[in-house]
């Protein structure tokens, strides 16, 4: 298990993933915001229709969920900690942590 930060609108938010997914972390959030939400039956629940738009509306939690759901349930991820930063003012000493903003 390995280190990744993500964000979404908030304040940075640390977790441990599996190796696989820390290794490829756009790749796998990319496929999970634009594929798995919009094509599995059970990203359905996190579309909404606004003004009769369909929107996807998620977070890291969510992409979590996902992981420990449907990819990854023998090695759950976790919340390690809430960083007291947004991803634009990261200190240096993060910057070896894979990183994504939703």
């Amino acid at each position: 298990m390995k280190k990744v930060l993500l964000s979404h609108d908030d304040k940075v938010l640390m977790y441990s993933v599996p190796d696989e997914v820390a290794d490829h972390l756009d790749e796998y959030c990319l496929d999970f915001a634009s594929n798995w939400i919009w094509k599995n039956p059970e990203g359905a629940k996190l579309l909404k229709n606004i003004d009769g738009l369909m929107v996807a509306v998620y977070g890291a939690p969510d992409f979590i969920d996902y992981l420990n759901e449907w990819l990854f349930p023998e090695q759950r991820s976790m919340l390690i900690e809430q960083l007291d930063f947004y991803d634009y003012e990261l200190p240096e000493e993060y910057d070896v942590y894979p990183q994504f903003n939703f």
